[in-house]
């Protein structure tokens, strides 16, 4: 199935994914939320730009019905797996 990675922006506006990827699951979906939001942080970081609270992943499946919210705050939380 394919999903959508929109990213909720710290102003609240949602940018689209126009493409999205295919997974088999949401357990999929979830660690590959996991390992993007972490590559986002760390270049944000990079960059002098963390991201700010209220951001993250709103994941739609292909019928644009919102399967799994992801705040990227989870991703730095939770050590572990490396983008």
């Amino acid at each position: 199935m394919r999903y959508f990675f929109h990213i909720r922006n710290e102003d609240g506006r949602l940018a689209k994914d126009p493409e999205g990827q295919e997974f088999a699951d949401l357990s999929e979906v979830e660690d590959h939320a996991m390992a993007s939001a972490k590559e986002i942080l760390a270049e944000g970081l990079l960059a002098g730009k963390p991201v700010r609270s209220g951001v993250g992943f709103e994941i739609c499946d292909e019928n644009q019905i919102l399967m799994l919210r992801f705040p990227f705050s989870e991703a730095a939380e939770k050590p572990g797996a490396q983008p």
